[in-house]
């Protein structure tokens, strides 16, 4: 997302992202304990405003943070040339066999490690329209984490350390999340969470290191909310999972190891040009 040559405004990013999410948060948050609009907010269409207004404010967050950043530092023209910088890949077709392969590989692993919450099996072929809801979702961060943060501590720190500082922030910008009623998320275990966050965050590095592409990464982002609703994926639920917390430190250690594997790829081919 970022042009490499100038110097990259790791801070601004982290403030700016955190302030248009939580003030945006935290306006509906205000609107909810005080029920000022108890009479529009209630039912499906109630929800159906409060999951467009969080996505499009929220979860777009890290999106506007740098949209205004790329304008600002005037590497881009406008919409038009942020969302190319979205879409931009080496090679397309490459691109698109990885992140298909990226999907089923999560898929399986969902179907091994979560707890089915569907009755029958037909009900995960809900995660389709999911998918494409969740691009707006949660999607749409990608532009900022993957697309800008990651790549951007990974030039400052060794590359796991890196990983884990994004998937740990990743977690916490979520924490207002919890706060509001109508999205249920305050049920969730937020240890379980952060945990998760961890994991998708070396899974998505390895996925944007081998394709350079941002899409990429908010299509697999979306893929992993859409399952979220099908799959339970808590690792502190009672009695514990063992086997949920040992399939994502595989996930982990596979993500390490293809990011080692191409970044020492990457070096080679640059050291003989």
């Amino acid at each position: 997302m970022w042009n490499d040559k100038s110097k990259k405004p790791i801070l601004v990013y982290l403030a700016l992202t955190f302030l248009i999410s939580f003030a945006c948060e935290g306006v509906l948050i205000f609107i909810e304990r005080t029920g000022i609009l108890s009479g529009i907010l209630s039912g499906i269409a109630g929800f159906i405003i409060v999951t467009m207004y969080r996505g499009i404010t929220v979860a777009c967050a890290p999106a506007w943070t740098m949209l205004i950043l790329l304008k600002k530092h005037k590497q881009i023209g406008g919409f038009k040339d942020f969302f190319l910088r979205i879409f931009k890949t080496e090679k397309r077709l490459r691109t698109v066999i990885i992140t298909v392969a990226f999907f089923f590989c999560y898929f399986i692993v969902c179907m091994f490690s979560g707890r089915y919450q569907g009755d029958t099996w037909y009900y995960s072929l809900f995660a389709l329209p999911w998918l494409a809801a969740g691009i707006i979702g949660g999607g749409m961060e990608e532009p900022g984490w993957r697309g800008f943060f990651q790549p951007a501590l990974e030039e400052k720190l060794p590359f796991i350390i890196a990983t884990l500082c994004t998937g740990a922030i990743w977690a916490v910008w979520h924490i207002p999340s919890w706060f509001v009623q109508s999205i249920g998320m305050s049920s969730l275990n937020f240890f379980s969470f952060t945990l998760n966050c961890i994991t998708l965050s070396f899974v998505m590095a390895a996925l944007y290191k081998l394709t350079k592409c941002v899409f990429a990464c908010v299509l697999f982002h979306s893929w992993t909310n859409a399952l979220g609703n099908i799959f339970s994926m808590d690792f502190l639920s009672i009695p514990p999972d063992f086997k949920l917390f040992i399939i994502c430190t595989l996930q982990i250690i596979t993500a390490i190891i293809i990011c080692v594997f191409v970044d020492k790829k990457r070096k080679g081919l640059s050291n003989r040009v």
